[in-house]
């Protein structure tokens, strides 16, 4: 969990307690019952917040090639994109086949320790044809070489850091104008 989630877990934690707290200072009546009814509230918005940080797919360093390939996928299907990691062999360089609302997208994703450079680019190029798809992304955990990027931008591929995905839609359209 990150420590602006824990402060918000906190947050609730304590108002949880206060309400409960008030609630039974003035039990019988009915501000007792009102206070009651918020820290039951306070409860299942709490429990809410805990599954949604352990449901959450979570980076990790030591991640192998596979398991970030299936961490881009998990976010894409939280952005509500229907997204498929490709088989490890014969994909043509896309790792992922995302589509929501009539819009395919390829994505190769790519963890390394140096910026990425042209050839995932070009492969991603020759992928959007391949699945006859409309866009191509190329998704890291670094950055991408300045021929990377000429290189995209000419194609209309869209180069993102692996945080920036559960924002492709706003990114996707961006690009788009």
């Amino acid at each position: 969990m990150t420590q602006q989630s824990n402060r918000g877990v906190a947050g609730w934690v304590v108002a949880i307690f206060a309400f409960t707290a008030l609630a039974g200072f003035f039990w019988p009546r009915m501000a007792g019952l009102f206070f009651m009814g918020l820290a039951f509230f306070g409860v299942l918005h709490l429990a809410v917040l805990v599954y949604e940080q352990i449901a959450e797919p979570q980076f990790r360093d030591d991640m192998s090639p596979e398991e970030f390939e299936h961490y881009c996928a998990a976010l894409l299907r939280q952005a509500k994109w229907r997204a498929n990691v490709t088989p490890a062999s014969g994909d043509q360089g896309v790792d992922i086949v995302a589509e929501k609302r009539g819009l395919r997208i390829v994505v190769q994703c790519k963890m390394y320790s140096k910026p990425v450079g042209n050839r995932a680019v070009q492969e991603i190029v020759a992928g959007i044809a391949h699945v006859d798809a409309q866009r191509g992304v190329v998704v890291t955990t670094v950055g991408y070489t300045p021929a990377a990027e000429a290189l995209a931008a000419s194609n209309n591929v869209l180069l993102l850091h692996h945080s920036q995905l559960h924002r492709i839609d706003r990114l996707l359209a961006r690009a788009a104008t």
